[in-house]
């Protein structure tokens, strides 16, 4: 394997190696942080995409006057990815400012790869098992491989196929690989940490506004969310720079030692939502889109949805991110242990819900567009909290200790590989001048962040964190 290749899986690089402490053996390591609100807002947006996915074979979406803002419900998908944002790239910044070694990026796959991937492959044999092929529309042996690699939706022809819900996993998995290397670029060069913070908001306004062109550019002027370009990962870039912004925020005023004024003034948690719920109201009736959730936008319908659910996101994050947390309206809400259990098994919930949908569909005596919306959601609800609550003991949680001991092999394999240059006789640690003494390599973590199936999940005995993930 190239050095290059090397230093970059385990973590370091050339251009910045690990820092030591000035006491001697000692390297340092990005100060431990919690963010307790963020399973809340996982359980909020995966609640709302149960919401919406159920009103609309109900026919409330079109029926109820409350019609419209169940429609924009979808919004919680934007709100999974700016979550994703923040916390993936929290650890690899915080780190970075605080002169410490990244995360390693080897064992950071392993365990994105093995959170993602092991229940994913179980709802979906089980609803090929069990929902009637004209709902999942698999296309036999070469649509089964498609749709287990999360590939399905980047051909048109290849869409509408298993879980119809699954098209955000093929963004997600593409921003977990992505992370490492967008982290290393930006920190190959060493800088005081107050113009990492300048370089690391001006990349990400630029790939903000690189990844509107490229929606604008990509996304014909009408186009199907079948089209197989909408789930590129450059389209939909610009939510999760607004998620890795408030990372770079988050972690400056940790590496500065406090929080910012504005997050305890009196009332910023709910004046933030108040926000959010304007970025709410005008998508809903300023926007121009319509009820169905499966519609052919035009451009303008397209980007300014993106638009209006990213910042409509962003201000539901703001009080997890920066507000303290348990404290205040928001922060009791966000921390409650009905939103918190839930929030731990929103995974679960995201992946289960459209097989009960379409199990009830299959088999109960309900006429599309004519079910009672409350009994209907009610019952999907019930069998989607049971399957994904006992998927999670029995699924999630084996494969994230399983993914912790094969993260910490993979991570010690990578980082004797990079240390082998240092060992051959007058040859200095790769990136080290002569008189540094060698440090033994630790992985820097943020700390440790609330269980969820989009958290930056740090080791433990690596992050000084206690908890589970």
């Amino acid at each position: 394997m190239p050095a290059t290749v090397r230093r970059l899986l385990s973590g370091s690089s050339a251009a910045e190696p690990s820092i030591p402490d000035p006491r001697p053996g000692v390297v340092r390591r990005a100060p431990t942080v919690t963010f307790p609100g963020f399973d809340g807002l996982r359980a909020i947006a995966a609640l709302t995409v149960v919401v919406v996915h159920t009103s609309f074979p109900a026919g409330f979406t079109t029926s109820s006057s409350l019609g419209p803002y169940i429609a924009r419900a979808e919004a919680g998908v934007e709100v999974f990815f700016l979550i994703s944002g923040f916390l993936l790239y929290r650890p690899f910044v915080a780190a970075r400012l605080a002169g410490a070694p990244a995360p390693a990026s080897g064992g950071y796959l392993v365990r994105r790869l093995m959170r993602i991937f092991p229940l994913y492959w179980l709802v979906l044999a089980v609803t090929l098992n069990t929902v009637s092929d004209q709902r999942i529309g698999v296309h036999g042996l070469t649509g089964v491989i498609q749709t287990a690699l999360l590939v399905q939706g980047y051909r048109a022809d290849w869409a509408i196929q298993g879980l119809t819900q699954a098209w955000t996993l093929d963004i997600e998995v593409a921003f977990y690989l992505a992370v490492p290397v967008y982290a290393w670029l930006l920190g190959r060069r060493r800088r005081t940490p107050r113009a990492q913070v300048r370089v690391e908001l001006a990349a990400l306004a630029a790939g903000f506004l690189a990844a509107k062109v490229v929606h604008f550019v990509l996304i014909p002027r009408r186009h199907g969310w079948t089209s197989g370009s909408n789930v590129w990962l450059p389209v939909w870039w610009d939510l999760f720079a607004m998620g890795m912004a408030l990372a770079v925020i988050s972690a400056q005023y940790t590496q500065l030692g406090r929080q910012p004024r504005w997050a305890t003034w009196p009332g910023f948690g709910p004046a933030c939502w108040a926000v959010a719920a304007g970025f709410y109201w005008l998508s809903t009736w300023h926007a121009g889109l319509p009820l169905s959730p499966i519609f052919t936008p035009s451009r303008g319908q397209d980007m300014g949805r993106h638009l209006l659910y990213g910042l409509f996101a962003l201000f539901l994050l703001l009080p997890a991110a920066f507000g303290p947390p348990g404290r205040g309206v928001i922060g009791r809400l966000l921390a409650s242990r009905v939103l918190v259990f839930l929030g731990s098994i929103s995974y679960g919930i995201y992946l289960w819900h459209t097989a009960v949908i379409d199990l009830v569909l299959d088999h109960g005596s309900w006429n599309i567009f004519q079910i009672p919306f409350l009994p209907f959601l009610a019952l999907v609800l019930t069998g989607t909290l049971a399957l994904a609550t006992g998927t999670h003991y029995l699924v999630e949680k084996p494969c994230i200790r399983a993914s912790r001991r094969w993260a910490r092999w993979v991570d010690s394999r990578l980082r004797r590989r990079a240390a082998l240059p240092a060992a051959l006789p007058g040859v200095p640690r790769v990136g080290a001048p002569h008189d540094t003494p060698t440090v033994p390599l630790r992985t820097g973590s943020v700390g440790w962040v609330p269980h969820s199936w989009a958290a930056a999940e740090q080791e433990p005995d690596q992050s000084g964190g206690a908890g589970h993930r």
